[in-house]
């Protein structure tokens, strides 16, 4: 009896050893696939090339060029102001800041991810910038973090549906 119990024990262990030992090269394989997976670099290269644009138009004060890249009812959530809805309030604020002599020094983002779900892409990342204006000649510099919400148009376009970005600081304290 004890000699079955033994044998049953050793087999088992052996069973169970076999068991642990066998690869599923089908669930390893995936499993590496999932961990070298790369993200969508012609999407992001298309948002990173869209955002030279912007980034160029800002700079240079056309804000003209930048209100092609808006959908039609884009929403503007900037830090310290209010939020700002479609694309003639857009228009209206970047015709205040010319009045108001604004004048971008340097802007410089960078995306951090990028995922997409239907035809809505949804950009993350982190901003810095100087601009001054009539009444404070100096430049100011501000740093932060963004979010975007692009849509794919019918032809294929990408225009800013909605972004928000908030100031890594508290610029009051």
């Amino acid at each position: 009896m004890y000699t079955k119990k033994f044998s049953a024990g050793v087999l088992l262990i052996a069973f169970a050893f076999f068991l642990v030992s066998c690869e599923n090269k089908d669930f390893n394989a995936q499993v590496e696939k999932k961990e070298t997976a790369k993200p969508n670099t012609s999407l992001k290269a298309e948002i990173d090339s869209i955002n030279n644009i912007l980034d160029k138009a800002m700079l240079s004060g056309n804000f003209e060029a930048m209100m092609a890249y808006y959908a039609e009812d884009i929403i503007v959530s900037p830090g310290l102001n209010p939020t700002v809805k479609g694309k003639a309030a857009v228009k209206e604020g970047y015709e205040k800041n010319r009045r108001d002599g604004v004048k971008y020094h340097s802007f410089s983002g960078t995306t951090e991810e990028i995922w997409e779900c239907e035809n809505r892409i949804y950009e993350r990342g982190t901003f810095g910038m100087s601009f001054s204006y009539k009444d404070h000649p100096k430049p100011i510099g501000y740093y932060g973090s963004y979010f975007t919400i692009w849509q794919r148009e019918e032809d294929g376009s990408l225009k800013i549906k909605y972004v928000i970005w908030n100031l890594g600081f508290n610029p009051c304290g």
